[in-house]
């Protein structure tokens, strides 16, 4: 029973860190898949696992990515620790930004007036407070709802196309490394305080979230596909496949702003916790001030510029992680050898000089 609800947990966090709004939406899906959508999706669901897989592994031994990054990387420790950082102040920005974007698109209310990111920072900030228990629930009881909700609609229209996309698609392996390694390396902090010593559990909290995401994937892109190009060209590409519905575009418009409400406290989170121990709890405040200071550039220009660079900081962390890794573990066990090779030399030492001391006494 245990081990079910840390997979159950476990896997609505890692969902919720996965599919945000621009996941959820089909922009994401649109982007970066397209072509060869069946072994470009089960190669990102691999990724997928791998990635969370290992993050868990690192918060099961060291508690934190920070300790983590700090026995891994030593000196570069304090760089990749910046990295992380920046990264996710910068997604928190885009998604309140993306959040006012959103209530402009579904209810006609002026970006400039930020009342949707205000309540969703608000939203986050009291979620932060509760720490990663206040985060895992907001996801077990959001992401579930999301979940449904979004197969409720798919599955009630029914109509996919899973074949050659019918919009212009650029999609390649490269692109999905990207794509992960961008959403990872965001989530990488939250989801590592989400780790845990059984490796039994872990693996399988990857595997559900694996498994899941590459439905989800394939679900989505059929959709938007059938609809066409003028789907795929929408900034919210499945919100368009909806809006046929105004009840269906409400009740979508509400997953959407779930999707962002989830990304936005996975990334605040650890966050607030890194500043308010650093600092005191006063600059949690001055944290979400300048990440809602900073959203006001706009999601578009967060998103043009920052985003690349966090998907290629993504994609290498994650190969400097694994090599880091399997270096320590390599060390590990030459260490052990050497103690058991010096243990069994001694033994036979031991043992050479009861048998010398036997036959002395023979004689």
């Amino acid at each position: 029973m245990k081990t079910f609800r840390y997979v159950a947990e476990t896997a609505f966090l890692l969902l919720g860190t996965i599919i945000g709004s621009g996941f959820i939406s089909g922009r994401e899906i649109v982007t970066f898949f397209g072509k060869d959508i069946l072994p470009l999706s089960l190669f990102a669901s691999a990724l997928f696992f791998l990635t969370t897989w290992q993050l868990l592994a690192v918060g099961g031994r060291y508690g934190t990515l920070e300790k983590g990054n700090a026995a891994l990387f030593s000196k570069a420790e304090k760089g990749v620790n910046a990295a992380v950082f920046f990264c996710m102040f910068a997604v928190v920005s885009a998604s309140l930004a993306m959040c006012d974007s959103m209530f402009n698109s579904l209810l006609g209310i002026d970006k400039r007036v930020p009342a949707a990111s205000l309540v969703t920072l608000a939203l986050a900030f009291v979620t932060a407070r509760r720490g990663i228990d206040g985060v895992k629930k907001l996801n077990v009881f959001l992401v579930p709802v999301m979940l449904t909700l979004t197969l409720a609609f798919l599955f009630g229209r029914g109509k996919f196309h899973f074949g050659a996309p019918s919009y212009p698609s650029s999609s390649n392996p490269a692109g999905v490394v990207f794509y992960v390694g961008f959403n990872m390396f965001l989530s990488a902090a939250v989801i590592a305080r989400a780790g845990s010593g059984d490796k039994k559990s872990v693996l399988l909290a990857s595997a559900v979230t694996a498994v899941v995401t590459v439905v989800l994937i394939l679900l989505v892109y059929g959709a938007v596909n059938y609809e066409g190009v003028n789907a795929a060209g929408a900034d919210l590409p499945l919100f368009y496949v909806f809006s046929s519905s105004p009840a269906m575009s409400l009740a979508f418009g509400a997953v959407l702003y779930a999707g962002a409400l989830t990304t936005v406290a996975c990334s605040y989170y650890p966050l607030a916790e890194s500043v308010e121990k650093k600092f005191g709890k006063r600059w949690g405040l001055t944290l979400a001030a300048g990440a809602f200071l900073f959203s006001r550039l706009g999601v578009k220009l967060i998103v043009a510029y920052v985003y690349p660079a966090a998907g290629v900081l993504g994609a290498l962390y994650f190969a400097a992680l694994f090599l880091a890794e399997a270096y320590k573990k390599l060390k590990k066990g030459n260490i052990n050898m050497r103690k058991k090779n010096k243990e069994k030399r001694h033994g036979k030492k031991e043992k050479k000089k009861r048998s010398e001391a036997f036959r002395r006494g023979l004689q």
